[in-house]
């Protein structure tokens, strides 16, 4: 298990509610590193649960300092009578996390798909005279299947009343199962089978939903809003609903305004793999003669993982067309000098964004010659030069304004970047990326190809000063490596700066490029250029949201 990426202060770490957990369950704050060390797997289900529930099937949970969250922003939203004035409903209960701290429990509904889910909550109510729930409104349901006939009758009462629909908040946090997900589709290019098309709600809504039909959460989304119109929706989930384009179709059926929100890391979440923002965002649904439109953008409040607000807004965009649609346009299949493979159009894809040789192609490629090397160059550094973290894991490459078009320094910054951050190689093929001559580096034989030194002369200007840093260092890298193969039969002349790379590295037994090489010299060269590229992405990044690829 990875370690929670942090960004907490050691003052915020005295004051966590559940710092004894810390301790107790063997979980270490490692302050230097802004990094929660897990020492101890066992129990890490505890650290984000009541003493008195405990994890079954593996079942997903919310920790306690969000479900609290919560019911702060639901509080600011629906006053601070809210929770006698509302009716809620939990249609996605687990083990009843969420619903921990409600007072009203003649007001409260939970259910679950899961039978075993609905006897821990039945157990708790009968021995903890804290629990706040009836056993009468909490009952097994499968929300994507079965009719609402099923539900309790004072629920159905709700439900089936226009008036008192409108006070009633369906409260949950969904599964986050897909059919789809970057490590399916990398490994066996197959969705997983039946998790979202195997629940009668799928039919139903797929036209309604498109590609957003193989998440379940949006089938509770849909199936809400279409069987408890009026109702208000308050909802933990991943945001790509929001922003991401697959859910175009989804956002063109979904009639709501949106209330109030915030966003927090996934990491802090119970059997959550990765570092993306999770958000929980309020919704009033639409009912008939009183629509909504999907919001172009919604603000949110930022929270880091001990609860501490990070930042006061995060905007996430809903825009038609994305970095994809632009790049397209400029695609060219003949005199290729290399492959740009990519996939998606967030932060959560960058890992297969990169440039080979045309023998490497992804389902998802671009095809790369003379007329459109800035444009590759310009859509690689923009998607690499910013660091992703959970915060930004979801936001959305766009399609720019034309404003990069005169910008010359951004376009040749962009070039420089990319030379020094790609995987072509000459081993299959000839190599076209070779930024310098024979003479420059003191080659013993003549390259192949002096393509991007040409191109370089000829279609650019002078470098910027963080640019020529670049290139600087990389020369220096290029010369040793000359300089090491002089009398070396095999070691291809032609390298490239992945080949460079590899010789000095070497790989490991698995097939894995080594980090490091036990020559010194190389080692502190790369860092050269390692550096010289994290100064030039900096210059880069503010580009990328002034011409509109990111927004704030």
């Amino acid at each position: 298990m990875s370690n929670y990426s942090g960004i907490q202060k050691e003052e915020t770490l005295k004051s966590l509610v559940y710092q004894d957990y810390f301790s107790k369950f063997g979980y270490e704050p490692n302050i230097d590193n802004m990094d929660f060390v897990v020492t101890d797997k066992k129990s890490r289900d505890n650290l984000l649960l009541p003493q008195n529930i405990r994890e079954v099937k593996g079942s997903f949970f919310t920790p306690a300092i969000w479900a609290d969250k919560s019911k702060e922003y639901l509080a600011a939203v629906f006053g601070a009578d809210w929770q006698d004035e509302y009716y809620i409903w939990d249609c996605a209960a687990g083990t009843g996390n969420l619903l921990a701290g409600l007072k009203n429990k003649y007001n409260v509904w939970a259910s679950d798909i899961d039978a075993g889910n609905i006897a821990t909550i039945q157990s708790l109510i009968a021995t903890d005279e804290n629990s706040n729930l009836l056993p009468a409104h909490v009952f097994r349901f499968d929300f994507l299947n079965d009719s609402f006939d099923k539900l309790p009758e004072e629920l159905q009462k709700i439900i089936n009343d226009k008036e008192k629909r409108k006070k009633l908040i369906v409260y949950i946090n969904p599964p986050y199962a897909e059919a789809t997900s970057a490590k399916t589709v990398k490994g066996t290019w197959q969705h997983k089978a039946e998790v979202s098309t195997a629940h009668c709600a799928h039919a139903e809504y797929k036209d309604a939903l498109g590609k957003a039909a193989n998440e379940l959460f949006s089938l509770f989304i849909m199936r809400i809003a279409d069987r408890i119109p009026g109702s208000y929706l308050a909802m933990f989930s991943k945001l790509k609903y929001v922003n991401s384009s697959n859910f175009s179709r989804f956002r063109a059926n979904f009639s709501a305004q949106f209330k109030k929100g915030f966003i927090c890391p996934s990491f802090t979440f119970d059997n959550v793999s990765g570092k993306f923002p999770i958000g929980f965002l309020i919704w009033q649904l639409s009912y008939n003669g009183y629509d909504f439109k999907f919001p172009k953008s919604v603000k949110l409040d930022v929270f880091n993982a001990g609860g501490k607000r990070a930042a006061k807004k995060k905007g996430f965009y809903n825009k038609q067309k994305h970095i994809n649609a632009w790049l397209k346009q400029y695609d060219a299949n003949k005199d290729s000098i290399g492959i740009l493979n990519y996939r998606g159009s967030d932060f959560q894809q960058q890992k297969v964004v990169y440039i080979a040789n045309k023998g490497s192609i992804a389902l998802t490629h671009f095809f790369i010659c003379y007329n459109n090397l800035n444009i590759a160059c310009i859509y690689y550094a923009v998607r690499h030069c910013i660091t992703p973290t959970w915060l930004n894991d979801r936001d959305q490459f766009l399609y720019p304004n034309d404003g990069f078009e005169k910008d010359d320094e951004f376009k040749n910054d962009c070039l420089i970047y990319t030379l020094f951050s790609n995987n072509i190689s000459g081993k299959y093929g000839v190599n076209h990326w070779i930024p310098f001559t024979e003479a420059e580096v003191d080659a013993k034989e003549k390259f192949e190809s002096n393509f991007m030194n040409q191109f370089l002369v000829s279609g650019c200007r002078k470098p910027t000063a963080e640019a020529a840093a670049v290139l600087s260092a990389g020369l220096e890298l290029w010369r040793y490596y000359h300089s090491k193969i002089k009398n070396n039969k095999t070691a291809p002349v032609n390298a490239s700066f992945y080949d460079i790379r590899e010789f000095f590295q070497g790989r490991k037994d698995s097939g894995a490029m080594n980090s490091k090489s036990a020559d010194e010299t190389y080692n502190a060269l790369i860092g050269k250029v390692r550096d010289a590229q994290k100064t030039l992405a900096a210059k880069i990044a503010p580009k990328v949201y002034e011409y509109g690829f990111l927004r704030e």
